[in-house]
C-alpha cells in the first residue's frame, strides 16, 4: 500500500488508541467544542505530551481547530471542523464493533496463545 493511499493516510492518522478515544470525546461535547483540561480529564492516563501530539495532528490535518483566548490565564479550546465531525458514523460504527467483538477476539487470542505454547 502507497504511503499516499488515502486509506493509508487515514489509518495513520487515527489508528492510535488514543486517536478515536479523543475524537469520540470531541464528537460527542456540547458544539463538538473542548478545553484541553476537559479533553485531559476525559482520558485518564493520557499524558500532556501525547494529547498535544494527536491534536496537532488533527489540526494539521484539518480535522480539528484550535482557537487561543487572550486570556490571563490563555484559554485554548479545540473544535472539530466540518471534515471531523464527518467522522461522528465511521467512529461510532467502529466503537460499536469493538464493544460487540471484543470478548469474541479476546478469545481467540487466547485460544491462538494456548496453542502456540503447546506447540512449542
Amino acid at each position: 500500500m502507497s504511503k499516499n493511499c488515502p486509506i493509508f493516510l487515514t489509518l495513520q492518522l487515527i489508528a492510535h488508541k488514543w486517536s478515536v478515544r479523543i475524537l469520540q470525546n470531541l464528537l460527542h461535547a456540547d458544539e463538538n467544542t473542548l478545553r484541553f483540561g476537559q479533553l485531559q480529564k476525559m482520558l485518564p492516563g493520557i499524558s500532556q505530551r501525547e494529547l498535544t501530539k494527536h491534536l496537532r495532528e488533527f489540526e494539521k490535518a484539518g480535522i480539528v481547530e484550535r482557537t487561543v483566548f487572550p486570556e490571563v490565564p490563555p484559554r485554548v479550546e479545540y473544535r472539530l471542523t466540518t471534515i471531523g465531525h464527518s467522522l461522528l458514523k465511521p467512529i461510532d460504527e467502529l466503537s460499536h464493533w469493538a464493544e460487540s467483538n471484543a470478548v469474541f477476539v479476546q478469545q481467540k487470542r487466547k485460544e491462538f496463545e494456548e496453542r502456540a505454547v503447546a506447540a512449542n
